[in-house]
């Protein structure tokens, strides 16, 4: 799953869902992610959340879902 979220996201988005789940190291909350990407203010974690969702949407759209049916 890892190596089909590198392959078919930016940087930024691979390590927001990275992050978000824990697929690599620790689970981070949306706050934690947002301080390591640089984004501030009161609403952060909301935007780390609208980013989530984008790469989410991006991985629906790209990739074919037998590739996740064979990593599960």
């Amino acid at each position: 799953l890892i190596s089909i979220i590198d392959k078919n996201l930016k940087p930024k988005e691979a390590f927001i869902l990275k992050a978000s789940y824990g697929l690599k190291d620790n689970k981070m909350l949306a706050n934690e992610i947002a301080e390591k990407l640089g984004i501030n203010g009161n609403s952060a974690h909301v935007r780390i959340s609208q980013l989530k969702k984008q790469a989410i949407d991006k991985l629906i759209n790209i990739v074919n879902i037998s590739q996740v049916i064979d990593f599960l």
